[in-house]
């Protein structure tokens, strides 16, 4: 399985590169169907949005489609996803992000599309990767089942030390990723991780924490002396 886990999408040369470099193709033979489903709770201005859509155009991609999996029947979805290099999946609010790729079916065939197709994680789209949402703080939505699409075994927390998003200071983020198993990587806007067929590595431009998880509890031998 191919991942390009972002921060903020492709916000430098680095990361253009490590796209094409992870697809085994130049970007301008790639077609890119970008999930815009996670910020259609997130009220007020979408210019961040909008930028997105600007980087992917100007990254050079054969086409950009836009398919928001939460309008449109699987029969729709499904055919234009397949029919992408690169699937994006962008930012917002986390916890609606994957209420709508389970309700809608995605998760259930994700996997499958990987097969063949790149996933791009943008901020919520990142995150959703994860075993869990452990370090969400989504506002807009809350799920009871916070388990992730497992898609990878560590968590990824976007937009480490940003003026607009003051609960990815560094120190919060140690205070929540404390106690947990999982590693996790806190990400500026210029950094992704990388995943590659189970091999990992930090890519981009701009500063980067990786936070070592807890051991996992080793199990106790039954000390009864049973035969």
């Amino acid at each position: 399985m191919r991942l390009l886990l972002t921060s903020a999408g492709l916000t430098n040369e680095t990361l253009c590169e490590s796209l094409a470099a992870l697809s085994g193709r130049p970007l301008p033979s790639l077609a890119l169907a970008v999930i815009p489903t996670a910020a259609n709770v997130i009220p007020g201005d979408k210019g961040w949005l909008i930028a997105d859509y600007v980087r992917f155009q100007r990254a050079g991609f054969s086409q950009v489609d836009i398919v928001d999996i939460s309008a449109l029947r699987p029969e729709i979805w499904r055919p234009r996803l397949e029919e992408a290099d690169v699937l994006a999946v962008s930012g917002g609010d986390t916890t609606h992000l994957l209420r709508s790729m389970r309700g809608t079916g995605l998760s259930d065939v994700l996997a499958e599309l990987l097969d063949e197709r790149v996933y791009l994680g943008v901020s919520a789209g990142s995150m959703v990767t994860g075993p869990h949402l452990g370090l969400s703080r989504s506002a807009q939505e809350t799920i009871e089942d916070r388990a992730g699409l497992a898609l990878v075994g560590f968590l990824v927390q976007p937009h480490l030390d940003s003026p607009h998003f003051p609960l990815a200071a560094e120190a919060v983020v140690r205070e929540a990723a404390a106690g947990l198993v999982e590693t996790t990587y806190a990400l500026s806007d210029g950094r992704a991780v990388l995943v590659d067929d189970g091999a990992v590595r930090v890519v981009g431009d701009g500063p980067f924490t990786v936070i070592p998880g807890m051991p996992r509890p080793t199990p106790q031998a039954d000390a009864g002396g049973g035969r």
